[in-house]
């Protein structure tokens, strides 16, 4: 049977713990901390099969962000790297005033995407501004990091479904109608959707993609909390 959310927690929590030095042993802290962010997707996973087979009883929902500031495209590719790892679809819009991030998905999905992109935005920006350089330098860097972060979310979200299919706690075809339902309601809200893409110059990928290698995945009790679920509808 599936670990409760809590106990979900509490087990990363202790896995956090070795990895944060809690093991005089360098392989010990890595296996904590790889089986930590292991976790937080096998979470996501459970949660999607359990709710869809309950007489399907929740629709993707909607949620709006606003991206102001300094690097907001930067920041924007990220969140979309990260929600699109638990399923979940991002729309990049702008009227006038800053840039919103328009997600869609279920609202346990988009509850861990929308804490571990507020976790791993700080740590862009700080690796961003260590790594210094040029403008388009930076922007390179943080495509690199974007796209290494996004490629560790993905297989780490493939591994666990494996693992979840093995056990008989998840069903491939569940997922599938999840994303065929996220897919339906972005073309109802956005029917006439334009696909861009960016010209990068700078030379910072190599960079960013070695500190996005280095980025913590994991959602540790410090940054998932009831009241953060409770707000995206969860």
């Amino acid at each position: 049977m599936p670990k409760s959310f809590d106990e979900n927690l509490a087990l990363i929590r202790t896995l956090l713990a070795i990895a944060d030095g809690g093991s005089p042993h360098e392989a010990e802290r890595e296996l904590a901390r790889s089986r930590a962010e292991r976790l937080m997707l096998r979470h996501s996973i459970d949660e999607a099969a359990v709710r869809m087979t309950r007489a399907q009883a929740r629709e993707p929902i909607r949620v709006d962000t606003e991206i102001a500031g300094s690097w907001a495209l930067d920041r924007f590719d990220l969140r979309a790297a990260v929600y699109r790892a638990f399923g979940c679809r991002s729309l990049r819009v702008r009227r006038g005033g800053p840039m919103s991030h328009i997600a869609f998905g279920f609202a346990s999905d988009m509850s861990m995407a929308a804490v571990l992109a507020e976790s791993l935005e700080p740590q862009l920006l700080a690796e961003m501004a260590a790594h210094g350089g040029r403008p388009s330098d930076k922007r390179t860097f943080a495509a690199g990091f974007t796209a290494v972060v996004g490629r560790r979310l993905a297989q780490f979200y493939a591994e666990v479904l494996t693992e979840a299919e093995a056990e008989g706690t998840s069903s491939a075809v569940v997922l599938v109608e999840r994303t065929q339902r996220v897919d339906a309601a972005v073309a109802e809200a956005f029917p006439h959707v334009r696909r861009g893409t960016r010209t990068l110059s700078g030379s910072g990928w190599s960079a960013g993609a070695l500190a996005g290698a280095r980025a913590d995945i994991a959602v540790s009790e410090r940054k998932v909390t009831t009241a953060a679920t409770r707000s995206l509808g969860a």
